[in-house]
C-alpha cells in the first residue's frame, strides 16, 4: 500500500505512542495531520503534525466544543477523527452525532461501544458466548474468602484518577485488598470496581488480536504476543511480536461479531497455563500503543481506518506477514532489568527483546524529532508535579 491518497486530512486525538504511529501513517501518503493532545506528548513533535491543540483530556471544561472550534479555525470539516486513548473514545462516541456532523468517524455511538469498554458487561457478554474470562469476585466477598493476587481494575475508564491512570492495582494479600479495596472505592464508588482473579504469568503469555472491522464484517486482523510487560506481572508492553495464533484470532471474532463491531480494535488475552484456556481481559476500542507494527506486517491499520471513515474504497489486501516487532527501548530495558533482578539470568527471550530487529516506537530517520524528544518529555512528566509544589 502506497502512494499519495485523496484523504482530506486527520484528527489525532490523545495518546502517545499510538499518536505518533498514526501521524507518520497517514503524513507519509501526503494526508494532512493534526495532533490534539497534551502539551507534552511526543506525538506533537513530529514533522508530520501540521496543525496542534493543546488538549487536558478529563479536564477539559468543554471538549466537544474545543474541537469543534478547533475545526472551524483550521477548516477541518471533513477530516478523520481516530481516538488515542480512553477518554477520547468515549468522548467521541456519547456525542457521536454531533461529531459525526464535522468529522468522518470510524468507531460505533456509545449504546453499541459500551458493552465493550464496560468491564461488567464485557465478562457478561464473554460468558454468555462461552468464552474464557478470569474469575470475577462478587462485590462484598470477605478479604478471607479470595484467592491471591488479584487485580482490582475500574468499570470504567471515563473519570481520570489514580485507579484508571493505573489501569489497575494488584493485591497480594488480605491485608493489601482491603486497603486497595477501599481506595478503589473511593474513586469509582463500590460498583465501579471489578475484583478479578490475576491469570500467573507475564509476557510469555499474554496475546491479542488486533484488527479493523466494518459493521460487523472483518477487513484485516493479525495477531501477536506481548512478549515482555513493565512492571513485571501487572504493566504496559513494551515488546510486541507478531506471531500467528488461530484460537486467539477465531475468539476475538466470536465477540465483535456478536456486537456488529466497526472500526479499529484490540483484543487481549491471557493464556492459563492451568487448564490451557484463553482467559479475555481488555477490549481496546481506541488506538493501541504498538498499532505502528501493523506496518511491518504489511496491514497499514490507520490508513485502512481513514479510508473506511472517509467512505473511500480499500486497497487489495493481503494476509499478514508474521515474525516482525515491536519495542519501546527504555521501558523494555527496563522489563529486562526488573526480570533480572527478581529471577537471576535473563534468558534468550529477555536478550532477543534487547537486541532482536524490532520497529521503535519512537525513532525513524525520516522522523526523528520524537526519539530527541522522548527523554526531556518523560524527565518532565516525572518532575512537572514535583516542581509545582
Amino acid at each position: 500500500m502506497t502512494g499519495r491518497s485523496s484523504l482530506k486530512g486527520a484528527v489525532v486525538l490523545g495518546g502517545t505512542y499510538g499518536a505518533l504511529a498514526v501521524a507518520r501513517s497517514l503524513g507519509r501518503r501526503g494526508v494532512p495531520v493534526a495532533c490534539v493532545g497534551e502539551p507534552r506528548s511526543i506525538a506533537l513533535t513530529s514533522r508530520y503534525i501540521t496543525h496542534s491543540l493543546a488538549w487536558l483530556g478529563t479536564a477539559e471544561p468543554d471538549p466537544v466544543g474545543k474541537l469543534l472550534r478547533f475545526s472551524q479555525e483550521h477548516k477541518l470539516e471533513g477530516w478523520v477523527i481516530l481516538p488515542c486513548a480512553d477518554f477520547e473514545v468515549q468522548l467521541i462516541a456519547k456525542n457521536y452525532a454531533a461529531l459525526a456532523q464535522h468529522f468522518a468517524l470510524v468507531t460505533m455511538d456509545w449504546t453499541a461501544l459500551e458493552p465493550l469498554n464496560d468491564k461488567s458487561a464485557l465478562y457478561a457478554l464473554a460468558d454468555r458466548l462461552g468464552l474464557g474470562y478470569p474469575q470475577v469476585y462478587p462485590a462484598g466477598t470477605a478479604a478471607d474468602e479470595i484467592t491471591y493476587p488479584v487485580a482490582l481494575k475500574p468499570v470504567s475508564t471515563e473519570a481520570s484518577n489514580p485507579l484508571t491512570r493505573a489501569k489497575g492495582w494488584l493485591a497480594v494479600n488480605a491485608a493489601d485488598f482491603t486497603t486497595k479495596l477501599a481506595l478503589a472505592e473511593s474513586y469509582a464508588g463500590r460498583a465501579g470496581v471489578v475484583v478479578q482473579q490475576l491469570i500467573p504469568g507475564d509476557g510469555d503469555v499474554q496475546l491479542s488480536y488486533a484488527a479493523l472491522w466494518d459493521h460487523g464484517q472483518e477487513l484485516c486482523s493479525l495477531t501477536a504476543s506481548r512478549s515482555r510487560q513493565f512492571p513485571l506481572g501487572f504493566g504496559t508492553s513494551p515488546f510486541v511480536e507478531t506471531i500467528e495464533v488461530p484460537q486467539v484470532q477465531a475468539e476475538a471474532r466470536r465477540l465483535l461479531a456478536a456486537v456488529g463491531y466497526h472500526g479499529l480494535v484490540e483484543v487481549e488475552f491471557k493464556r492459563d497455563h492451568r487448564d490451557g484456556g484463553l482467559k479475555l481481559l481488555d477490549v481496546n476500542t481506541r488506538v493501541w500503543a504498538w498499532i505502528g507494527l501493523g506496518q511491518a506486517a504489511g496491514i497499514d491499520f490507520p490508513y485502512l481506518a481513514a479510508l473506511i471513515a472517509a467512505g473511500e474504497k480499500l486497497p487489495v489486501l493481503e494476509p499478514p506477514r508474521y515474525g516482525p516487532a515491536w519495542r519501546r527501548s527504555i521501558p523494555n530495558a527496563l522489563s529486562v532489568l526488573q526480570s533480572v533482578m527478581q529471577r537471576g539470568k535473563p534468558g534468550y527471550a529477555a536478550w532477543r527483546s534487547l537486541f532482536g530487529h524490532a520497529h521503535s516506537a519512537v525513532f525513524s530517520r525520516d522522523d526523528p524529532g520524537p526519539f530527541f524528544a522522548e527523554i526531556p518529555v518523560q524527565l518532565m512528566r516525572k518532575l512537572g508535579p514535583v516542581l509545582r509544589r
